[in-house]
Order: C-alpha cells, then structure tokens, then sequence
C-alpha cells in the first residue's frame, strides 16, 4: 500500500447504478471526505435482464463507463474498462460475482500486492435456482482471497465466515435504503390529500393493499394474483395496487384490465411511492424479498411473505408476527389469503405489527450503512486497527 503523506483513495467499481444506491454513495463519499479518503465511483449500463426494472440513473460526481457485455445464452459476462481510472488506489471494492472479468484482473494484483481488493456482497447466489454450478465454485475460491469482505448483513457475514475468511476482516454493513426520504415525504400526505388521492386512482376502499418492486419470475406474480382473486371473496371491498416494471409485468396489466379493484401503476421510485403506502394497510410479496422490506418498516406497512430459500439477505430484518409475516408454506394459497384477511379486518392484530415496524425503522438506516461501510474502509487502508469495534456517535458523545 501507498505510503507518505498523500490521501488514502478508494474505489468502489459497480456494474450499474440503480437509483436505490444514490443517497447511499453521497453518504459514503461525505464519511470518507471526514476521515480524509479520497472516494471515486466507478459504474457502468445494466444489462439486458436488469434493464427491464427501468431504474438505473446517473451521478455527476462519479465516473460513468461503457461496459462491454458478452452473451452466452443466458449468461452474461462483463468487461469494465476503467484501469486508468484505478491508478493510486489504496483499495479497490468490487462486486462479489464470477461474471465481472475485471474481478479477475484485479484478484492478480491483489495476490501481487499492488494493490488491496475487497468484496462487496451476499457471499454467495441466493437464488441458488438462477445460479452458475461452475461460476459458484469460483465465486467461493475468489471470496477467500481477498484482503477485505463488505457483507450485506449478518447473515452474509456468516456465509463468508463458513468460506474459511477471517471474522477480523469482515464489515458487516447492514443493507439499507434512504427510509429517512421516505418518512420526511410521508409526512407532508394530509388526510385531505390522501382522500383526494385515491379518488383519483377509482379506490374508495380501506382494505387496500399494495407490491411494489421488479416483477419478474421470482416474485412469485402469478401466485399473487391468484391469492388477491381469493382475498377479494373474503373481503368484498379489497383493493390491490401494483408498482414496477418487469418481464412479468404484462401479467398484472392483463389482470388490471379485468378487474376494476387491481391498479397497475408501473415503475415509480423513491417518494413518489409513498402515497401508495400511505393509502395502503398491507404489503404483498411472496416471492423473492430484498430491501423493500425496509420501506414497509418506513412507512408502517407491514410485509406478509412466504419461506423461500431464494430471498435476499435483508430477508433476516424481518421478525415473524412481529413486523411482518412469513408464512411457512409457500404454495399454501388459501393460507396466505387468509392471512391477508384477518390482518385487514381486525385492527388490534395489525396495530401489533405496525408497532413493530416503527421500532425497526430506527436501526435499519442508510446512515448506519454508511457509517458501517467507511468505517470498515477505514480498517482496510490501515487508518483504523483491525478488529477493533467501532463507536457510534452516541458513544462518543457520552464518553466525551
């Protein structure tokens, strides 16, 4: 590693930039700028299966590139060109993924010590269904020889532990999203604009529940949409929302052209979703679930989901009957729809778990994650010894 008295510098290198990491990334680079770290972003386009969701977005301040993609069937392999815009790295932090070429280039160096490469990931494919038997191998070889290790959660560190990678070089990050948007944004829907709000979607119902996300195969849609016909008998006034974009999306418009009490809204993001939270009791997911269990603990609307092997790590946030619900047989339609109706027609057992949902929102935030992750920076350059736990900010007030 670089010595002397310049800055530390930093990259992180993403294959795209979804629209969710925004405030994550400004966060970041305002921690590391306090710990006097040179942060630079490097990011490039989707590809074809990820385009689809229709939420990738661009950053003045970062470095946008041109990947090159490789198809082979329905593999795709990734070629980042963006060497020159690495040089003077003290540490260079890359997706965990057999299909990033440059991963590989950089892995040599590391070996060579030219220079310090961390992974940032699951630790291994969730979706074990979608997952390359032969990429997984060298996922699990290269993950073991790295200098450093950004997991998503706990349950990822726990993965990366079971590679045989040394717990002192770790950093659990804790996953989030930037709910404190979404609860400031919350609070400026009026009751007033609220009604006048679903007058304009057609809804006159309270019993209004609400996806939002990609919809594509792994969300489990066409369950859902078995599940709302069967809810809609039990609760004669049910109403359903759908926000997103997908592969799959032609499914929900067909059902919304037939139903009156199914609205398809299309892909929105950020603040403009919270309206559709406010007016909603209820959140339907059971297929995959990932960060948007955060925005259900923001905005008070709890998640009922299913057990699947294939959800994402922030899947451990979730705690059962006491912020959301994961039912344990995931093809059991009549018990998730039952499930749906009891929770929107008794108030006392719904308060219970929005109750939790409010107490969730304050430990899984974007200011943690933030914090987490330049601090685990901090450690990888040296600046910080490893090992050695970190010290909120509330404890370092108390001790001063």
């Amino acid at each position: 590693m670089s010595q002397g008295k310049r800055r530390y510098r930093v990259a992180i290198l993403y294959k795209s930039l979804p629209q969710y990491r925004r405030r994550f990334y400004e966060l970041l680079k305002e921690r590391l700028e306090e710990r006097d770290i040179d942060f630079v972003l490097i990011y490039g386009q989707p590809g074809h299966s990820e385009a689809v969701k229709k939420d990738s977005i661009e950053l003045e301040w970062a470095h946008k590139i041109e990947n090159k993609i490789f198809r082979f069937g329905s593999r795709e392999l990734y070629w980042q060109p963006c060497t020159s815009l690495l040089r003077d790295t003290d540490l260079v932090i890359v997706e965990q993924a057999s299909k990033l070429l440059i991963n590989y280039y950089l892995m040599f160096q590391n070996q060579l010590g030219i220079r310090r490469i961390a992974f940032w990931g699951h630790g291994r494919n969730l979706q074990a269904h979608n997952a390359s038997w032969s990429g997984e191998r060298v996922k699990a070889w290269l993950s073991k020889r790295v200098y450093w290790w950004f997991a998503y959660n706990e349950l990822s560190a726990r993965i990366v532990r079971e590679l045989g990678f040394p717990q002192e070089r770790i950093t659990s990050v804790q996953n989030a999203i930037d709910t404190q948007q979404l609860v400031s944004a919350s609070e400026a829907w009026t009751p007033e604009k609220l009604a006048a709000f679903k007058q304009s979607l057609g809804i006159t119902s309270d019993n209004v529940c609400l996806y939002t996300g990609g919809i594509y195969p792994e969300k489990r849609i066409p369950f859902l949409l078995q599940v709302c016909s069967r809810i809609r008998e039990l609760v004669p006034d049910f109403q359903m929302i759908f926000i997103g974009a997908g592969m799959d999306d032609s499914l929900v418009k067909e059902a919304a052209s037939q139903h009156s009490w199914i609205n398809y809204i299309g892909p929105k993001f950020e603040t403009e979703k919270v309206p559709y939270f406010k007016i909603s009791k209820l959140f339907l997911m059971p297929g995959l679930v990932g960060l948007a269990v955060l925005d259900t603990f923001a905005l008070g609307v709890p998640l009922i989901t299913t057990k699947l092997d294939y959800h994402s790590p922030e899947i451990e946030y979730l705690v059962n009957r006491e912020n959301g619900v994961m039912l344990d047989d995931p093809e059991d339609l009549e018990a998730y729809a039952q499930t749906v109706a009891q929770l929107l027609t008794d108030d006392q057992q719904l308060r219970i778990l929005q109750e939790g949902c409010q107490k969730a929102k304050l430990t899984y935030t974007i200011e943690e994650m933030a914090e987490r992750f330049a601090y685990g920076i901090s450690q990888a350059i040296g600046k910080e010894n490893p090992g050695t736990p970190r010290i909120s900010k509330e404890e370092q007030i108390w001790q001063s």
